[in-house]
Parts: structure tokens; C-alpha cells; sequence
């Protein structure tokens, strides 16, 4: 036991100086932290040579440590590529089924080095808000190498409303249902102009086909382009969805019609309460008085909770976060609730994602707020389910800018994920809080190095796992990331 010891402090040594220099401080309780990991795992085992159990025991500790500075070495070899590497993909989501298997979706933008599908310049200048993209699916199966071979769910190429900023949605139901919402490109049958619709598919055999995709939003029989610009007489997109274990489908989109000069959105809503089969009748939630283009988050909590969030326009362009929830699995919202924040006074979009999460007795939420000094995401949580906000807190403070934000729960663990600038390129971050959002332990980075990063998408598995997927250099890299026990995270 002494000998497989210190063979781990060595190895300890050996890692730190080659890989993690600069770092001395906090190496220097590396090796303490591995060797209580050998001790506790020695206790246990009864079989097997001690050179075996010492290797064994080598690559715990190994993972130990890597976790406990940033998860440089260990991160990068546990990633895998969900897109192909000459494909250009964006905006990743992700879901997991009760088997493990890992479903992702994303904007498939073309060929490595082909240009952008985009809508001509327009007037005066102003570039078109028309984009046009494929939506891709891929699962990867629990004891297989990788993910599958990615398919196209939008019918015809080009359907997809191809900005990252009104990104694809994925859930996954408890009968193994697959749940998809998009942004997509299209005509009114009654303006005959372009419009961006939001549309629902899914796969009721584990991601092997995917039906039709439907149109959720009515198509609306105004030419607003003079007002949206950009040659789209209407949009109905920055879509949301949450999918309860029981099989409702909820789905949110911002919607234009009805807008005017101040450029305000409705929120609109429409449920399913058999797994996606059939929909009811849209229903506006609230009027014309929502941010146009900061796109909606949604979340369900037990049979018959439901949380949404938007951005609300108040006063003189203040761009206010709210939650609205539901005790009755949609059937009746309460009033926004306000999650704080300095107010935020802006003339045109911000065009920022928000996030929600829930633990057992609160909801969270991080959002963008461009007024703090510096701008970046702010964390909010509620006081016991009360809908009534604490207040909030940077999540990031030494972000000179923090964005995308995305969150996932599992009890009272809580991670947050976002992109971010600090001395360098953009790199992905998080946050763990192991006592629903009271605390969070300090912040780490994923080691992308100079790669173009950003758009981190969370859920978490049935083994209580979190999945982690970001885009990296156009491709979609997902990785599953543990919890820490104690400071160090074993995997």
C-alpha cells in the first residue's frame, strides 16, 4: 500500500510540472486530495494485484486532480464530436433518454468554407435578418463510441431560420420520446411575404425518424416589414419548450404580429398533454409589451409546475427578466415576477438568451444585463417557490463580458454554464452549487485553448450526470461533466 502511494505522489509531480505550471499553489494540495481518493478506494478492494490496483487507482487520481485545477487534460479526452468536421455547425441543444442515450440537434450553416445562406443586403445599408440553415439530429448510445450518423429533420434544405441567437430546443419524455423546436423559414399563405415561423418535430422511436415538422404559430395576415426590415414581413421564433416526465409539450415563441413602432413582442403559448401527438389552439400569454428578440426559456418541475421567461419592455425601454409560472401544467399563468438586476434602458435588441433551472423548492434564473458594470449575466434565485426573487448576483465577475447562459439541475445541485472573454479568446465556463444556488464553488473554464467557442447547451442524465455541449470551431463538442463530492470530482 505504502509503494502504490507514493507511485501516486510521483505521478502527481510528474503531471503537475508538465502540464500545469503556474499553477503551484494549488498543486500543492493535489496530492493530499489524491491520495485520500487512493486511501478511501484501498479500503474496498479485495482483489486484483497491487500493481493493477495501483494503475487502477493512478487513473482515479489522475481525474481527480485534473478536476480540482480545471479539468485541463481529462476534458479533452472525454469530449466527443456530435457534427461532422467539414460542416460548419451552430447553436447546439441537447437531451438525454432513460437509457443514457444522448440526443443533440443543431444549425447546420453548409460546408466548411461555403458562404453564408443569407438574404440579400437591403436598402440603405441594412442587412438582411432572412438566414437560411438545415437542422441536424445525432444521438450518441450508451457503450458506442460516438454519435450516430446526424440527420436532417427540416424537410427541404434552407427551411431553418439560421441564427444562433433563436436557438433549436431538444427534450426527451419519459416514454423515450424525442421533442424538437426550431426557428424556420417560410411564406405567409396570406400575405404571400417571408416570415420566420417557429415549428415542432418529433421522434416517437428513440431518434431513428422524425415526423413532419408542424407550424406552431398562426400565420399572420399583415406585411410588417416596414418595421421588421430586413425582408421579413413577420417573425414568430426565439422559441421555447419544456417537456414534462408525464409527456406534456410545452412550447413559447415571441410573436410580431400586432407590433407597432415601439417594437414590442406578444408572448404566445401552445401545449400538447399527449407527448407532441396533437397541440391545442395557440393562446397569447402576454401582449405586445415583450422584448422582440431575446429568446424565451422554459422549464417543468413535477407533474403540473411550469416556468417561463421573458424579457419584459417597461417604462421608457427598460428591459426587464421576468418568470411567469404555472401551478395547473399551463392551463393559467400568474404575473411576471421580476428577477432584478440594475434596469436596463436600450433603444434597439439586445438579442440575449436567457436560462432557468429548478431545485426542489426554488426556481433560478441567470440572464444577461447590459447595465451592470461591466455588462454580463446575473444570477437569480426565488424564495422558496414564492415567485418572489432574492437578489441578484454576477455570476461571473471577472467576465469583462458574460453571455449565453444555460443551466440544469439534479436535486439540489445546480451547474451553470456561459460563454465568456477573460485575457483571451472566448472560452466556455461554469459554476456548481451543491446547495441549490446558496453558494457556488469557484469558477472553471473549459481548456478550448485559441479555439472559437461559445453556445454551451446542459441537461442532465438518469444516473445524475450533467451533459455539457458547446460549439468549437463550428463543430459540436458534447462531454458529460460530474458533480464535485468534497471537492474533487470523480468520474
Amino acid at each position: 500500500m505504502h509503494s502504490c502511494r507514493l507511485m501516486v505522489a510521483r505521478h502527481t509531480q510528474r503531471l503537475g510540472s508538465a502540464r500545469l505550471s503556474g499553477s503551484a499553489r494549488l498543486l500543492m494540495r493535489v496530492p493530499a486530495a489524491m491520495l485520500s481518493v487512493v486511501n478511501r478506494a484501498m479500503q474496498s478492494e479485495h482483489r486484483g494485484s497491487l500493481k493493477s490496483t495501483c494503475s487502477r487507482f493512478l487513473t482515479v487520481a489522475a481525474a481527480a486532480m485534473f478536476s480540482i485545477v480545471g479539468a485541463t487534460a481529462l476534458h479533452a479526452a472525454e469530449r466527443v464530436s456530435a457534427s461532422a468536421m467539414d460542416r460548419r455547425a451552430q447553436a447546439p441543444a441537447v437531451a438525454v433518454t432513460q437509457d443514457g442515450t444522448v440526443h443533440a440537434t443543431w444549425f447546420d450553416k453548409g460546408a466548411v468554407g461555403e458562404a453564408d445562406r443569407k438574404g440579400a443586403h437591403v436598402g440603405g445599408g441594412r442587412h438582411s435578418h432572412q438566414a437560411f440553415a438545415d437542422l441536424r439530429y445525432a444521438r450518441w448510445v450508451p457503450g458506442e463510441a460516438g454519435f450516430s450518423q446526424s440527420i436532417r429533420i427540416n424537410p427541404e434544405p434552407g427551411q431553418v431560420w439560421g441564427f444562433s441567437i433563436s436557438r433549436p430546443v431538444i427534450a426527451a419524455d419519459s416514454e423515450g420520446r424525442i421533442h424538437i423546436v426550431y426557428p424556420g423559414n417560410g411564406t405567409s399563405p396570406k400575405t404571400g411575404k417571408s416570415v420566420a415561423s417557429s415549428f415542432y418535430s418529433r421522434s416517437i422511436d428513440g431518434g431513428q425518424q422524425f415526423e413532419e415538422p408542424i407550424q406552431l404559430n398562426g400565420d399572420p395576415d399583415e406585411d410588417l416589414s416596414a418595421l421588421i426590415m430586413g425582408g421579413l414581413a413577420q417573425a414568430q421564433v426565439f422559441t421555447a419548450m419544456a417537456v414534462s416526465k408525464q409527456g406534456a409539450v410545452h412550447t413559447f415563441w415571441l410573436d410580431t404580429r400586432g407590433i407597432t413602432e415601439s417594437m414590442r413582442a406578444a408572448l404566445y403559448y401552445r401545449r400538447s398533454d399527449d407527448g407532441g401527438a396533437r397541440f391545442e389552439e395557440e393562446v397569447r400569454l402576454q401582449e405586445n409589451d415583450q422584448c422582440p428578440c431575446c429568446q424565451v426559456s422554459a422549464v417543468t418541475s413535477g407533474p403540473s409546475s411550469l416556468f417561463v421567461s421573458a424579457r419584459h419592455i417597461t417604462g421608457d425601454n427598460v428591459r426587464t427578466p421576468t418568470v411567469m409560472h404555472s401551478s395547473d401544467n399551463g392551463a393559467s399563468f400568474g404575473a411576471p415576477a421580476e428577477t432584478g438586476g440594475t434596469p436596463w434602458r436600450l433603444e434597439g435588441c439586445p438579442l440575449k438568451l436567457t436560462a432557468m433551472a429548478t431545485t426542489p423548492d426554488r426556481i433560478h434564473s441567470l440572464v444577461h444585463n447590459g447595465a451592470e458594470d461591466p455588462p454580463g449575466l446575473l444570477y437569480a434565485r426565488s424564495a422558496q417557490r414564492d415567485m418572489s426573487f432574492l437578489p441578484p448576483q454576477k455570476i461571473h465577475p471577472e467576465a469583462a463580458v458574460s453571455d449565453s447562459p444555460a443551466m440544469a439541475s439534479i436535486g439540489d445541485t445546480l451547474l451553470a454554464a456561459w460563454h465568456a472573454k477573460v485575457d483571451g479568446p472566448r472560452r466556455i465556463f461554469y459554476r456548481f452549487s451543491l446547495d441549490g444556488g446558496e453558494n457556488f464553488l469557484p469558477v472553471q473554464a473549459l481548456p478550448t485553448g485559441e479555439a472559437s467557442v461559445g453556445y454551451p447547451a446542459l441537461t442532465t442524465t438518469p444516473d445524475g450526470r450533467f451533459v455539457l455541449a458547446w460549439q468549437e470551431n463550428e463543430v459540436i463538442q458534447v462531454m458529460h461533466l460530474d458533480a464535485p463530492r468534497q471537492g474533487v470530482a470523480l468520474r
